[in-house]
């Protein structure tokens, strides 16, 4: 039976482009492994290094992605806010987030467990490929951003 929470879940998730072709199974697989999570203005979500335990849907709000560039200190790579995803390192082992992610405002966020969706890859390997694929597509576009917010560090008079 599928709590009120699973069926919001599953809403938001059948709305959004990256998600929106996915089998509903899959879709229903996603929204029973999710709890939604707050986070206030100035939270840190995770830390680089730090072991990775959800992927996140952004419901509302804002987050940023630093990294440290030497000599400039904590860079943002990408700014993301609602329907956006965060935190796909989760998913592939050793786990571990490669950048820094805080809240820039209070920010509500859909947490899908890390660990069982990685346990359900073992048993469902078309979930798996879902999920990679949508993975593959979000992190294109990041790392285009990325190479766009470098061509504009670089190009500026500051640097």
């Amino acid at each position: 039976m599928t709590n009120k929470n699973e069926l919001r879940a599953l809403t938001t998730l059948r709305s959004l482009e990256l998600t929106r072709d996915m089998e509903t199974k899959h879709l229903k697989k996603l929204a029973a492994l999710a709890h939604e999570n707050t986070f206030e203005r100035g939270e840190v979500i995770y830390a680089k290094g730090s072991l990775g335990r959800a992927l996140y849907l952004i419901l509302d709000g804002e987050i940023v992605i630093e990294t440290d560039v030497p000599s400039h200190g904590r860079v943002v790579m990408n700014r993301l806010g609602p329907g956006q995803f965060f935190g796909w390192s989760s998913l592939f082992p050793p786990e571990r987030k490669m950048a820094y992610t805080t809240a820039t405002k209070p920010t509500r966020v859909l947490a899908i467990n890390a660990a069982q969706l990685r346990a359900a890859f073992e048993t469902d390997h078309n979930l798996e490929f879902a999920i990679v694929r949508c993975a593959g597509k979000d992190m294109a576009d990041r790392i285009r951003a990325s190479r766009q917010q470098l061509n504009d560090m670089i190009s500026s008079p500051a640097y």
